[in-house]
């Protein structure tokens, strides 16, 4: 994947390298090629995933890997954990989340060296990891896609397989232009299946919550959703959730549930011949609500499956993903390709079934965006989605069991107080499905719509388990020095930055280091003055180093000393009141020049071009808000070391 936009500016450009099944189904893809001027691209993954087998100190092993991991930055995430402990009596309590141990939790790393299944990271993980049957860890890539880069191609994750998958996740450490969709629907937990076919019908049966319960035989009951907690060989079907995974539909062709996230699944429908006091419908999968947080969050559960005797009963749907990304500035440009931009991580609807029991819906997911700035044009607007999906439909004019629809999943915004302006969130429950597909027709359970936590699902935090934000990151010439000024948020055990110099954008030393605030959930202002640049180009960047050793890089910066008068290039006065005329000299002849003033957080608050310039130019900037700006000047497509202004 590249960036085939052509940025010219301050900023160097920089890519880093980073159940049984019944029956056979024949699954045929088909590519369209669109022959109208609508832009279409198929959707693309940019992660590395795999299980992580075992932790010790620093190094880990890990299975199932679906490519090398580059060294550099990753993310390990405790993707299931050993939730329900108590909670297996033969009863509506069945599947319970107990403790939600480390669940959800996640962490950025640093690999240092990989050798074959060995991974050396940069230091031991901040948090305790469990690797026992009921657990799974995964490691994922975490890839830097530039500095300032546009997204062309709609990304998506590999779906979750039981040990690996469902997340996209990647950074860029200046601005994120979006021009194409991020969709993880249908790729977290999975659903679970339609049960074996039983022979022909049987009495309901309201009372069996997992295998084979109180001496039930439960060879042809629906299996459960997946969910936070592995589903070991004892409690794979029936009834009862498994925490946030609906459960399976019971005698007679009753639904099964719909997964949870955020909110819980709607329950199954009842079974053919079954009423309200012998309901055979798969539970609704937990609310989890209460355990998450911008710092633990999960994929969508997956839907419980139907129970069926005539081969026409449905698996329950998939939850959706997780999609977790960084840059300091998100923003779009009207004309982006289809008018709008979609990030979404819907549950997957489960399909109608016949005369049989219908999978539940699968829960929404988790998106998670850290950006300190955003700038959403009008004409282009972000739709953010995570519904939960709907249950499958009866097919058949007699009533049987519909499934119950998924719960809805969770937005972070971190560091945001508001969700960003020409953005909306869609997060809706899935719809219960009919029962029946006559007049008069009954409906499964939908997804609640409201949390135990008393929520909206929509999240503004302060920390998230991605590194350190650059808000800005600038330099300027102060008489023979150059100063450097960043901003940042989202500081985590962060211990200090090192400040890197090159002189061809190549090869890089470290000048000094400044200490860092360590944990700064808010805005935090730092600099630097390198007393000796050399004449002409001065790369810049910053090493952000963590408590425990892992490190993340900024974007580079470009300062350009004047080689030619021997003398920096300056405005006057400054500082200066609005409305104020400032005469900015730069020492020599231009065809073209173009010069903006921007604030802190990387806003442009005035800009003008001018045409054959003879040494110098007036500036009239008006409406500047009184504070620090810097001075960005192009010339002749050259980049001039930039100024720092003083709007008073």
């Amino acid at each position: 994947m590249t960036n085939n936009d052509l940025f010219i500016g301050i900023f160097y450009e920089s890519i880093l390298a980073q159940s049984t099944v019944m029956k056979k189904h024949f699954k045929i893809f088909v590519l369209f090629f669109l022959l109208t001027p609508v832009f279409c691209t198929a959707q693309t993954t940019v992660n590395i995933y795999a299980r992580v087998t075992a932790i010790s100190g620093s190094t880990l092993t890990i299975s199932n890997a679906t490519a090398a991991f580059p060294t550099g930055q990753a993310i390990l995430m405790q993707m299931k954990d050993s939730v329900v402990q108590t909670s297996t009596g033969n009863n509506s309590s069945f599947g319970n989340v107990d403790n939600i141990r480390n669940a959800g939790i996640s962490e950025l790393v640093t690999i240092n060296s990989v050798s074959g299944t060995t991974i050396t990271l940069s230091g031991a993980p901040k948090n305790s990891y469990y690797l026992s049957a009921n657990s799974r860890v995964q490691l994922i890539s975490y890839p830097t896609l530039g500095n300032n880069y546009t997204l062309n191609s709609s990304l998506t994750a590999t779906a979750w397989d039981g040990n690996i998958g469902g997340v996209l996740a990647f950074k860029v450490t200046g601005t994120l232009t979006l021009n194409a969709n991020l969709v993880v629907d249908g790729t977290g937990y999975r659903g679970g299946n339609a049960g074996a076919n039983a022979p022909s019908d049987y009495s309901c049966d309201p009372n069996t919550y997992y295998d084979n319960a109180g001496g039930a035989t439960t060879t042809y009951y629906g299996l459960k959703g997946e969910s936070i907690h592995v589903v070991t060989n004892v409690y794979t079907v029936a009834k009862g959730k498994m925490a946030g995974g609906g459960g399976g539909g019971n005698l007679d062709n009753a639904g099964g549930g719909g997964g949870g996230n955020f909110t819980a699944g709607g329950g199954g429908g009842y079974g053919w011949t079954c009423t309200s006091s012998t309901n055979g419908g798969g539970n609704g999968g937990a609310d989890l609500s209460n355990y998450i947080s911008s710092s633990r969050f999960f994929m969508g559960s997956g839907g419980g499956g139907g129970q069926q005797n005539n081969n026409v009963g449905t698996a329950g749907g998939k939850g959706g993903g997780i999609i977790m990304i960084s840059a300091a500035t998100v923003q779009t440009k009207n004309g982006c390709s289809g008018g709008s931009i979609t990030i979404s991580a819907n549950g997957a609807n489960a399909a109608n079934s016949g005369n049989d029991g219908s999978g539940g819906g699968g829960a929404g997911g988790t998106i998670l965006i850290q950006a300190a700035n955003y700038s959403i044009n009008n004409g282009c607007p972000v739709n953010i989605q995570n519904n939960g999906g709907s249950g499958g439909t009866v097919q058949n004019a007699g009533s049987h069991g519909g499934g119950g629809g998924g719960g809805r999943g969770a937005v972070i915004f971190v560091p945001q107080a508001s969700t960003p302006t020409n953005a909306t969130v869609t997060s809706n429950s899935g719809a219960g499905g009919g029962n029946s597909n006559g007049g008069g027709a009954t409906y499964a359970g939908g997804g609640s719509t409201t949390s135990v936590s008393g929520g909206t699902g929509i999240i503004y935090g302060t920390i998230s388990p991605l590194p350190v934000t650059f808000i800005s990151f600038t330099a300027s010439q102060q008489n023979t020095a150059a100063v450097l000024y960043w901003t940042t948020t989202n500081e985590i055990k962060n211990e200090r930055f090192e400040i890197e110099k090159s002189n061809n954008g190549t090869t890089y030393t470290s000048i000094g280091s400044v200490l860092a605030a360590t944990n700064a959930a808010n805005v935090h202002n730092y600099s630097f003055t390198d007393a000796n640049p050399t004449q002409g180009n001065n790369y810049y960047r910053l090493k952000q180093i963590d408590l425990d050793g892992n490190y993340s890089y900024s974007q580079v910066y470009l300062l350009q000393f004047n080689a030619i008068t021997g003398a920096g290039i300056n405005m006057y006065p400054n500082p200066a009141g609005n409305h104020q005329s400032i005469t900015l000299s730069v020492g020599k002849r231009y065809q073209q020049m173009t010069v903006k003033f921007l604030n802190t957080a990387g806003q442009v608050g005035f800009a003008q071009t001018f045409n054959n310039v003879n040494g110098s130019v007036s500036l009239n900037p008006d409406n500047l808000v009184t504070g620090i700006y810097f001075v960005e000047i192009i010339a002749d497509n050259q980049i001039l070391q930039p100024l720092k202004f003083v709007s008073k």
